[in-house]
């Protein structure tokens, strides 16, 4: 089970109403994203924290661990925004490379602060609702908002096919290891080649198997969700 799914069954908060706090995270998402204001983004970041690793009791190491993967994304995207190239030294900072200089703005420096707690703010909302409301019950707040069933239907097997992924490619990656097919550069794309195409074909396979046992069930097109 993923570490955010496993929080989402065993926080604090799992039995408070799950529309409130849909409703809650996402005006929180609005208004983070409508405003430019630096002091309302970083309010809503820290209310959500407070909300997710105080009230719910989700562990804050585990929690800012959840954060790694998509801060490095945005420290790349505040690179591209913070350093600019120019044929005249006009940065608060710079470096000389040939006839051209790479360096920062002013300009370029509010915008990248403005970003970073537009993001967390963001991050903090979107994870709030995750970590503290299971998919099932989701799923029924879809469906009291009259979101179409195709798309709740998309949310399920999308949702579902995450877990077979990771199911198959773990059981992969650990045989691999039993036979040493990550020692050394030359094994180790071998092994993800091989790895790729196991993937693909096995998590066919359940595809088939999983319509195989929605034909049993005589299935016609419409998940009966509860």
């Amino acid at each position: 089970m993923l570490l955010i799914d496993r929080y989402a069954y065993i926080n604090k908060l799992k039995k408070f109403n799950p529309m409130a706090k849909f409703i809650f995270a996402i005006a929180a998402l609005f208004v983070a994203i409508g405003f430019n204001n630096i002091y309302i983004n970083f309010i809503i970041f820290i209310i959500m924290v407070l909300l997710t690793t105080v009230v719910a009791r989700i562990p804050s190491k585990n929690y800012f661990e959840i954060y790694l993967l998509p801060l490095f994304f945005l420290f790349i995207s505040i690179l591209t925004i913070i350093i600019s190239r120019s044929n005249d030294d006009i940065f608060l900072y710079s470096l000389k490379i040939g006839n051209s200089f790479f360096g920062v703005k002013g300009e370029s420096l509010v915008e990248a602060v403005i970003l970073i707690f537009r993001v967390l703010a963001c991050l903090s909302s979107t994870f709030f609702i995750a970590l503290t409301t299971p998919i099932n019950y989701l799923i029924k707040v879809f469906k009291k908002l009259k979101l179409p069933s195709v798309i709740i239907e998309l949310i399920i097997l999308i949702y579902r096919f995450i877990f077979v992924f990771l199911e198959e490619s773990k059981e992969i990656i650990f045989a691999q290891e039993m036979r040493f097919g990550y020692m050394g550069i030359k094994n180790t794309y071998r092994s993800i080649g091989l790895l790729m195409k196991s993937l693909f074909i096995r998590v066919l396979l359940k595809y088939e198997d999983m319509i195989d046992s929605l034909d049993t069930k005589l299935y016609n097109g419409d998940f009966k969700i509860g």
